[in-house]
């Protein structure tokens, strides 16, 4: 059974090893990114994020962070070894963007199509816009510049729909 609870200090080793799992992974987001160890997630903790461990039967299977902005709550990272769980967590995303009064979320990503993103675009409701630029040359027309980082927002309630429902398709 999954379960999904709040991190604790007894959960930190596990998530860093589900971190430093996933830069192995050439298909995912993580890929090539920075390890981390227990010290690191309490670090991330101290710093006000959230995050949520997801369990199946007490066994560690994936982790969501998200931190609390003066903007929107934003979407930190997810890390999951499923596609169910990567979708229950962002569910849990939802749930507590909801919870802080919140109709709308985002995340900002790379443009590399990668299997998060692949999670993401399944949705089908996601708005991405272009925020980060390669730079331009001098001579180049500036409207034809290439975009290097991307705001995934959306509305939580019509967000958590789509999940339900994907979540149905993939059992």
């Amino acid at each position: 059974m999954l379960t999904i609870i709040p991190c604790t200090a007894f959960e930190y080793t596990a998530v860093a090893a589900l971190w430093n799992a996933k830069l192995q992974d050439p298909q995912s987001c993580w890929f090539d990114g920075e390890p981390n160890d227990a010290a690191g997630i309490a670090q991330l903790m101290a710093g006000g994020c959230e995050l949520s461990v997801a369990l199946e039967d007490l066994t560690p299977v994936g982790f969501g962070l998200w931190w609390p902005t003066s903007e929107l709550p934003r979407l930190g990272a997810l890390a999951a070894t499923s596609d169910v769980v990567y979708y229950r967590l962002l569910a849990a995303y939802c749930d507590w963007g909801l919870s802080l009064g919140a109709t709308r979320g985002y995340a900002e990503l790379g443009v590399r199509q990668t299997t998060e993103r692949h999670q993401m675009d399944a949705l089908g409701v996601i708005e991405y816009t272009a925020i980060g630029f390669e730079p331009v040359a001098p001579d180049a027309e500036p409207a034809e510049r290439v975009p290097l980082l991307l705001r995934a927002e959306c509305d939580l309630l019509v967000l958590k729909q789509a999940i339900a429902a994907q979540v149905e398709n993939l059992s």
